[in-house]
């Protein structure tokens, strides 16, 4: 009785496990041709081009980096990305190749992110207990010497991606003498303040358009707002979903995901950091919930480009109120419009284009 009962289990189940075999089979084969097809048509051939892949020591720990671009006499733009902890290589194929004919274009996984964990898997705990903000700081340092030494350039472009802009702001307010420009994409103010701002700003929009109860959620969300980094994370997750539903700006919350399962630059091992992730960069995290762009003074002795998402409204708000109080040789802010926290990634020709014009005027 028992066996018979199994056999029919299985003859039921069989044929789905058969189609699920077949689907993710298709998908493994379409991912392998998108990937040849990629590196295929982005790949650099020029005299004095470059498409590297390092494994370099920097701070005591070895870390991945990525360089390319199409002329190595060309301007260095060091790309210090997001999270803590949330590297862009997965996805910097989707904009970052028309960059690369006129700029040398580095990539950095930080420390315990992407394949910068992978170098260094055994001792994640011990690198995790030694975070600092501090050290990520000296780690741009030593990168930058490495650059300018290694394109034999005086300065290099810093561009910061939201926690990347933490990074950023501090690295080109502590060595203006190494940083020819520092251009921030939605820079990190206030994580808590921008999260509340957004709460009243997704109130004020759901009266315009008569939804009350979705006015009501807003303040709900906002009073149970505190100053930890995953409750602010998960409201402003929240608010977003209020918003999308009256307003034009809806996000693809699956973007980073389709343009990193083909990414030439991705391997599947990633996958296992990225579960790992919120662990990993715990100690940053607390950092980054405190940290207050307002009160780390506001002068730079280098040209500053603000570059913020039309819809981004936990960080536009804050950085546009906070504008004016910066001193500068040479201050720009654009706002990108139809895109929200990762301009480059939702409108990569828009962004590039105003990324061109703002840098022509400094360079």
């Amino acid at each position: 009785m028992i066996i018979r009962l199994f056999s029919l289990l299985l003859s039921a189940v069989s044929p789905w496990l058969a189609v699920a075999t077949v689907v993710l089979l298709g998908a493994l084969s379409y991912r392998a041709r998108m990937r040849r097809r990629l590196a295929q048509e982005h790949r650099i051939v020029t005299e004095h081009g470059i498409d590297e892949e390092l494994t370099l020591e920097i701070g005591g720990l070895r870390q991945y980096v990525n360089i390319r671009g199409h002329d190595v006499r060309n301007p260095v733009i060091l790309y210090l990305h997001g999270g803590p902890g949330g590297p862009f290589t997965p996805v910097m194929h989707k904009y970052q190749f028309g960059w690369e004919r006129d700029y040398t274009v580095v990539n950095w996984d930080q420390r315990n992110a992407g394949r910068t964990y992978l170098l260094n898997k055994s001792k994640a705990g011990q690198v995790r207990d030694s975070l600092t903000t501090d050290k990520l700081v000296e780690d741009v340092r030593e990168l930058v010497l490495y650059l300018r030494e290694r394109f034999g350039q005086e300065k290099i472009i810093i561009m910061g991606h939201s926690w990347g802009t933490v990074l950023g702001s501090l690295f080109a307010q502590r060595y203006p003498a190494w940083t020819r420009a520092y251009v921030s994409i939605a820079q990190v103010v206030q994580l808590h303040d921008g999260a509340a701002r957004m709460a009243g700003d997704v109130r004020l929009l759901a009266l315009s358009r008569g939804a009350e109860r979705d006015a009501a959620a807003a303040d709900r969300l906002a009073e149970r707002l505190r100053r930890d980094f995953k409750t602010t994370e998960q409201t402003t997750a929240k608010l977003h979903k209020l918003a999308a539903k009256h307003q034009p700006y809806k996000p693809d919350s699956l973007l980073f995901l389709k343009a990193g399962s083909v990414s030439p630059t991705f391997s599947l091992k990633q996958l296992v950091y990225f579960a790992r992730r919120e662990k990993l960069q715990a100690p940053l995290t607390e950092y980054l919930s405190a940290f207050d762009l307002r009160t780390r003074g506001s002068a730079y002795e280098v040209p500053v480009i603000v570059m913020l998402g039309e819809f981004d409204r936990p960080y536009r708000p804050l950085m546009e109120a906070h504008y004016p109080a910066i001193q500068a040789p040479l201050k720009q802010l654009h706002v990108i419009e139809g895109t929200g926290h990762d301009a480059m990634l939702e409108r990569p020709e828009v962004f590039e284009r105003v990324l061109r014009e703002a840098l022509k005027a400094i360079l």
